[in-house]
């Protein structure tokens, strides 16, 4: 009897740290930048990595989820240069865990 509430209380244990450690793996914000301090790279590819965007990454880079389509990924590029050739400011949702940054949502503000 006394081996199976030893057995409860270590599971019972071991659930609440799992879920105490996923909750704070991942975390999500918000910034608003203005589109001209941000500065768009690809490497070769399509999928657009922004620097300098005020996030709390290293040099405040910030990168859609791998899993992006193409099409969000172009809709993410054409977004970018629009606000930049209008002047306008852009907002991004976004989750962070260390230095992995990734893009939930985006938006143009109104000038």
């Amino acid at each position: 009897m006394l081996s199976k509430s030893i057995r409860k209380g270590v599971v019972a244990i071991a659930c609440v740290l799992g879920l105490g450690a996923s909750a704070s793996a991942m975390a999500t914000a918000h910034v608003d930048v203005a589109a001209s301090a941000v500065q768009v790279n690809s490497y070769g590819g399509v999928t657009p990595v922004l620097f300098y965007t005020g996030s709390v990454c290293s040099t405040g880079h910030l990168t859609l989820d791998p899993s992006a389509d193409v099409d969000t990924q172009k809709l993410l590029w054409a977004t970018v240069l629009s606000a930049k050739a209008t002047g306008a400011k852009m907002g991004f949702d976004y989750d962070f865990n260390a230095d992995n940054c990734v893009i939930r949502a985006f938006s143009v503000a109104p000038n």
